[in-house]
């Protein structure tokens, strides 16, 4: 899989993302009075298509699993402080992208109605640790408030950085027999904890991207022609699409397994489809560029800032379309605003002293 095709992916994660946060309750007695068309001709039904789009998740998991896997596939696994200093710098570069954005929402903070002194907790002090815990993105982790609630995935991220490593590693010296146990293991615990929930689909990237199974279902699609590659591309995504429509009920011991099959259902569309529509891709692929930027933000937009405007447009489609293209306008702005501060800098000089310090731990300690 290109990284073309990982942005189309997440194309597709961030506008199931926007239908979820934006629909998911639409049948709650106090939710809003919506225009209801033919496709969406109830409340239930926009909310059951609301909560297909929990799926979301299980994308940007997937896709960072894979992404994790190849970058790390012709290299040598064994040196622990290698592993630590090449994580040390995937985390400082996440967290200056996020506080770059948490820094701009946090200066806006009076737009929403609220006040800086007082946004997590009415006491000074609690105030500034969990708006410190928020800005390190592990508010999810320490269980504290958060000034954006699906910023949640934050802490999913980061233990990710450090987790992926160490799923590939044991994945080359066990094989997936190992994993597959790591994760039955970790379900007896409890599968609906979301860093234990998603081990399938962490499983799932670091075996496609160990074995090179998208690489070589593209190059069977070239080999066998268009037609047969855009007939299974379709396959894929029906099966996904059915998968997706049964996960507002399916049992929490089923939901990874389930979400890891529709990651790669989507993964061969996406190869073998998507990818090769001229136009689309290159859409896709814009929008899956903005995609991280697009997360932070759009709760704001809709639920913080804009709400009564977002939901007063009465047709879903429009409502959608307005908080897409409102999300990636902000992204854009974003984007444009690191091009003159350079956070980039910043990121590259606290990476390169974490780095100098494992280094020298790891000289010392194997003179």
């Amino acid at each position: 899989m290109t990284k073309r095709e990982s942005n189309i992916l997440k194309c597709v994660a961030i506008m199931l993302m926007l239908c979820h946060h934006l629909f998911m309750y639409a049948n709650w007695p106090d939710f809003y009075i919506l225009s209801y068309g033919p496709l969406f001709s109830t409340p239930d039904l926009l909310a059951h298509f609301g909560k297909m789009g929990n799926a979301c998740v299980s994308i940007f998991v997937f896709v960072t699993a894979y992404g994790t896997t190849v970058s790390y596939r012709h290299r040598d696994m064994e040196d622990g402080y290698a592993l630590m200093e090449n994580s040390a710098g995937r985390l400082i570069r996440l967290l200056v992208n996020f506080q770059f954005v948490y820094i701009i929402a946090f200066a806006l903070c009076p737009l929403g109605g609220a006040s800086w002194l007082s946004l997590y907790s009415p006491s000074r002090l609690e105030n500034l640790a969990f708006a410190f815990f928020d800005f390190m993105g592990l508010s999810y982790l320490l269980d504290t408030p958060t000034y954006n609630s699906s910023w949640w995935y934050m802490s999913v991220a980061i233990t990710l950085i450090f987790l992926l490593p160490w799923a590939i590693k044991l994945f080359r010296r066990y094989g997936p027999t190992a994993l597959l146990a790591g994760t039955l293991l970790a379900y007896e615990m409890d599968p609906s904890y979301v860093l234990i929930h998603y081990l399938p689909c962490v499983f799932t990237g670091v075996a496609l991207g160990e074995g090179e199974v998208l690489e070589k279902a593209a190059e069977w699609g070239r080999k066998a022609g268009a037609l047969p590659g855009a007939l299974l591309a379709a396959l894929s995504g029906a099966a996904a699409l059915g998968l997706m429509w049964r996960l507002p009920e399916t049992d929490w011991y089923i939901k990874g397994l389930s979400e890891a099959a529709i990651c790669c259902g989507l993964s061969l569309t996406t190869v073998l489809g998507l990818g090769k529509i001229p136009g689309v891709n290159r859409a896709a692929e814009f929008v899956g560029k903005h995609s991280m930027n697009m997360y932070f933000i759009h709760v704001f937009i809709f639920e913080v800032w804009f709400e009564e405007f977002t939901y007063s447009l009465n047709y879903p489609w429009l409502i959608f379309l307005f908080l897409f293209t409102s999300s990636l306008a902000a992204s854009i702005l974003i984007e444009k605003a690191k091009s003159l501060a350079h956070p980039e800098r910043l990121a590259e000089a606290v990476s390169a002293k974490l780095c100098a310090g494992l280094r020298y731990r790891s000289a010392v300690r194997n003179p």
